[in-house]
Order: C-alpha cells, then structure tokens, then sequence
C-alpha cells in the first residue's frame, strides 16, 4: 500500500467545494479591514495548503471558518 488511498467521487466532489467556498471567502474577504480579518484569512489559506491531510475540519467547523472573515469582532470588556 502506498498510504495514499484513492477519493471516492462524493470525497472528490465535498473537496471541490469546500475549495470553491474557501476561494470565494477568500476573495471576498479581501477588501475588509479589522484585527480579526488577516487571522481568519490565514486559517482558510492555512486550510488550502493542508488539503491533502487526512485530518480536515468538521462541517461546522469549516462553516465557522468561512464566516469569520465577515464576523463582527467581539468587543472586550
């Protein structure tokens, strides 16, 4: 075995995507200013490059992920 087991077509096409929604957060998040926006911009980037990884982010996890760009910032008391 080489370790690298093939996707199955509904593995392939969940990937596809969750890259499509990552590109487009990414694209749209752009333009956005705040000190939670480059952390946010950085773990959707962070995700693309470790797509390959066995261990990937739950649905609801990767939600949160693609919302955070956008996400008010929480005020500290």
């Amino acid at each position: 075995m080489t370790g690298r087991e093939p996707h199955s077509a509904e593995e392939r096409s969940l990937r596809k995507t969750r890259v499509a929604a990552a590109k487009t957060a990414l694209r749209d998040s752009s333009q956005l200013s705040g000190p939670h926006v480059p952390v946010a911009r950085a773990a959707l980037k962070e995700y693309l490059r470790r797509l390959n990884e066995p261990r990937q982010p739950s649905d609801a996890a990767f939600r949160d992920m693609l919302s955070a760009p956008f996400a008010q910032p929480r005020r500290r008391p």
